[in-house]
């Protein structure tokens, strides 16, 4: 079976669940999330129980991310091979949707369960969990599809889950007494004397205040791991009480739209890192249409038959049929266009043929029975009002055009969400087929902007430093692609200014004489509207004209929101500029050898790592306490306590005594496969079976404490591994690399290129400081604090002499420049283009790390990259203050 490739924001997102699970085992939710996020932890109402969030926008893949995210919580949190799962879905549509996927062979959700589960993992909804034997719990994962209604009411009388069923007395009678008692904590767990009062059954009264038999209890023994989708719907205390009584173990939210008060979003992919991962399109090429609808309607026509001969150019180069369409938003049957009257005109006034046009409204539905990819199908056109039904796709959407205004325009994200969709998720060959469209019925552009960018942020999961990178002027681009074949400047086109009105009932004299400000009247009030980027002196200005809070809360998103728009447009990359490709580091074993990609697999391929040595199978700091129901796993200085419960369900029973060490061997050898690919199926079993040896005979640790405590030393094996490759590595590194016992040469054929719109920074980790700096190439910035001698650094960067344009680099592949070392990958904090056309690479250090052996490491490998370069290229590792030179002039003497 061949797993789904994750995205690498997806597994971003993962990794930081699964950093959080380990933590939270050792720390508790609260200090494990504050550590790893940097805000406090909001334990409400859940306590102890870990509710965290995966802030996913729209076109994240959310589902794919949960049905793996199933496994990270399972392993790390519960230490359980066949955990239950509880996935709770918004709707009835959706949960069909869900269900049909995570049970379909062959289907990406699927595949995400079965790799870790096997074929008998247990998808099913809530009618079929009573036809689970019992003993079939604990031995196979189970995941359950509902919906959160289905569990979320006042009266539990009026829900079958909580209903007193017989069909589960097998359930019931197997688990035994000691398991019963956790059921007398929960909400409404027990039968009631008014409930057997109630019952005609005459069964209820022999159980007043025992557990009833029920099928919400039997989910509740198990303490599931639930799942939410669209959590944002969940937060209410009605829901709180519903979640409450299914006992979770750990709870994990999905959603674009977190209500910030009531959720620890543990991980916000951004925009950028959707776009770089070709899950959307971006820019939003905006065009603004103050003569009317009738012009909207034209000039979106004509962008989807320029198009559709960039798809038919792009499809004769072999990058697949795409066939372009329009999404129409009309307006209502009683206004000016509705739907009827957008078909008559595009047939009647611009000719476009009958079959071409499809109108999708609640009592039109044109569009049911035929499949929008078909090379077969006509469709270009779409036409409809408001939201259309769930589940509904079209993957060839590429222009969204509004006739109604965007600030009153029903479900309008809706649609837009759908043209921002990549199709098939792979980008494109012509550069117009890898951006979206919208065509607005506004006066101004800096209208028109505002009112998409409320949308993306309001209703679809982004941030203003998202829409910096999302929103551009359609006029700013040139649509075909030979334009961008060329090797000539794109003429350079003003952009319409992004204006913004604020309240300002009595503007002071400093706000009135301040740049860019003009004081107006709009509809009869006084307001100050803003032109170009908002400082913070400017800001408190405008703060200063509204009182409360929440008024100046409001001031100060439309600020964020206005910078942001602003940086979209003076952004070097946002321009059209481009930046010198920078060459990566390559070898050849012989001078006239082939040149290959300097990695540091290429430097471990030249390593024979023994793993049997008695040093090798030690694992210095793993031991392990057991008591009575409890015991202590002490792993490199940390320690978890786990209760028996929560490691003993597996395949087979790891708390008896015929537990064989070859069992335990194969159980590592299929949790550590994947985590360990350099070693062949028999290197691993050796070395694993090695290890369990020495902890048994040397150690003293019975196999079954060894059993129970699985997944610790699943982690410590993955770790001491580690740390070995290490250690062969530094050594063979510094041998073959520094040394250049092989030839080592910048490859020029495999450059790095920062390309518009290949930024892909997490939202966590954006600068969001209110410095504007004019000449980073990218419109936002990654990981720089206000302040900071990092962003010091930075300063001086942007405002030398000698730097065209620089970018904050990104710490990950493909779009973070790196060189290699012996423990993997180096990416420097900055990368400049100079108005020479050199390249120049910073590092900025601390000075209590400059002699750090790692650290020399990579100054090394920088110099040499820099000294091969035949001086095309600089390197630089700076200090605040060195040799008694300060940061400035250690900057001015790199790039002088």
């Amino acid at each position: 079976m061949t797993l789904l490739t994750l995205k690498s924001y997806q597994q971003a997102a993962l990794d930081a669940l699964r950093a959080f699970a380990r933590a939270a085992q050792l720390k508790g939710p609260a200090l494990a999330f504050g550590e790893q996020v940097g805000r406090p932890y909001n334990p409400d109402p859940f306590g102890e129980v870990p509710c965290i969030c995966l802030r996913i926008p729209t076109g994240g893949g959310k589902t794919l991310m949960a049905a793996h995210a199933v496994n990270v919580l399972a392993e790390e949190w519960r230490a359980s091979d066949a955990p239950v799962a509880v996935w709770l879905v918004p709707s009835d549509t959706i949960r069909s949707q869900t269900l049909k996927a995570l049970q379909t062979t062959g289907h990406p959700y699927r595949e995400a369960l079965e790799a870790n589960y096997g074929a008998g993992v247990r998808v099913c909804v809530l009618e079929d969990l009573g036809n689970i034997a019992p003993p079939d719990w604990g031995q196979r994962a189970v995941v359950v599809v509902a919906t959160i209604q289905s569990f979320r009411v006042d009266d539990t009388d009026k829900r079958h889950v909580y209903s007193f069923s017989e069909s589960f007395e097998r359930h019931f009678k197997s688990a035994g007494e000691d398991r019963l008692r956790v059921l007398r904590d929960l909400p409404d767990s027990l039968v009631t004397a008014e409930e057997a009062g109630n019952d005609k059954t005459g069964v209820l009264p022999g159980f007043i205040g025992q557990p009833r038999w029920s099928l919400a209890n039997w989910l509740a023994l198990h303490e599931p791991l639930l799942i939410v989708d669209e959590a944002h719907n969940t937060k209410t205390d009605k829901s709180f009480t519903a979640l409450k009584r299914l006992n979770p173990s750990a709870i994990l939210e999905l959603t674009a739209t977190p209500i910030p008060s009531k959720t620890n979003v543990l991980y916000h992919v951004s925009a950028q890192e959707l776009a770089a991962e070709s899950m959307i399109k971006l820019p939003i090429a905006l065009s603004e249409h103050p003569q009317g609808w009738q012009q909207a309607v034209f000039a979106a026509v004509q962008t989807q038959r320029a198009l559709e001969g960039e798809a038919l150019k792009d499809e004769a180069a072999g990058n697949g049929y795409v066939r372009p369409i329009v999404l129409f938003q009309a307006q209502n049957e009683n206004d000016e266009v509705p739907p009827e009257g957008l078909r008559k005109h595009l047939e009647d006034e611009l000719h476009i043929p009958q079959a071409q046009i499809k109108v999708a409204t609640g009592d039109t539905r044109e569009l049911e029975g035929l499949d929008l990819a078909s090379r077969d199908c006509p469709v270009r056109f779409v036409i409809t009002v408001q939201a259309l039904r769930e589940g509904w796709d079209c993957p060839f959407a590429y222009v969204l055009c509004s006739l109604q205004k965007l600030s009153s325009a029903t479900a309008v994200e809706q649609l837009l969400g759908r043209v921002l969709r990549m199709p098939y998720a792979s980008p494109r060959g012509r550069e117009a087929l890898n951006r979206a469209y919208a065509h607005v019925c506004e006066a101004k552009f800096s209208t028109a902007a505002h009112e998409l960018a409320d949308r993306l942020i309001n209703h679809m999961g982004f941030e203003a430093l998202d829409v910096a990178s999302m929103v551009v002027q359609q006029s700013l681009l040139p649509l075909f692609e030979a334009l961008f074949e060329s090797n000539k400047p794109l003429t350079h086109v003003l952009p319409a200014p992004v204006a913004t009105d604020f309240v300002a009932t009595s503007p002071s004299p400093e706000l009135q004489a301040a740049a860019g400000v003009m004081v107006a009247t709009m509809a009869g009030e006084q307001k100050v509207v803003v032109t170009g980027h908002i400082n913070p002196d400017l800001e408190a200005l405008l703060l200063a004209q509204v009182r409360g809070p929440k008024k100046q809360e409001q001031v100060q998103a439309k600020v964020a929101q206005h910078n942001a728009l602003v940086a979209a447009q003076s952004a070097p990359a946002s321009r059209g500029e481009r930046f010198a490709p920078i060459p990566t580091l390559g070898y050849r074993t012989t001078p006239q050898g082939q040149l290959w990609p300097l990695e540091r697999e290429a430097v471990l391929e030249a390593v024979d790592l023994d793993l049997l040595t008695p040093e090798a199978v030690q694992l210095p700091g793993f031991q392990v306490v057991e008591q009575s129901n409890t015991f202590e796993i002490y792993l490199k200085d940390a320690r978890v306590n786990l209760r028996a419960a929560d490691a003993s369900q597996i395949a087979f029973d790891y708390g008896s005594s015929t537990i064989t060490a070859d069992d335990l061997v194969r159980w590592l050898d299929q949790s550590l496969f994947q985590k360990l690919p350099d070693f062949t199926q028999g290197q691993r079993s050796a070395y694993f079976a090695a290890v369990v040896s020495h902890l048994i005979h040397e150690k003293g640790i019975a196999l079954v404490t060894l059993a129970r405590a699985r997944f610790k030393l699943a982690q410590d094996i993955e770790a001491r591994v580690g740390d070995l490759k290490d250690q062969a590595a530094k050594t063979q590194f510094r041998q073959l690399v520094l040394e250049q016992v092989w030839a080592i040469e910048p490859d020029w054929s495999r450059p790095l290129v920062f390309e518009a719109n290949r930024y892909p920074v997490p939202a966590g980790s954006r600068y969001g400081g209110r410095y504007q700096f004019n000449k980073h190439f990218y419109p936002v910035q990654a990981d720089l604090k206000d302040g900071g001698e990092e962003f010091l650094c930075a300063q001086l960067l942007d405002n030398h002499q000698a730097v065209k344009h620089w970018v904050r680099n990104l710490t990950t592949a493909p779009c973070g420049f790196a060189l290699a070392t012996s423990k993997g990958r180096f990416f420097p904090d900055f990368v400049a283009e100079l108005l020479d056309g050199r390249v120049a690479v910073v590092e900025y250090k601390g000075a209590h790390l400059l002699n750090d052996p790692y650290e020399i490491e990579k100054r090394q490998i920088g110099e040499l990259w820099a000294r091969k370069s035949g001086g095309k290229c600089l390197f630089g590792q700076i200090a605040k203050e060195r040799a008694g030179v300060a940061m400035s002039g250690q900057l001015d003497a790199l790039l002088a």
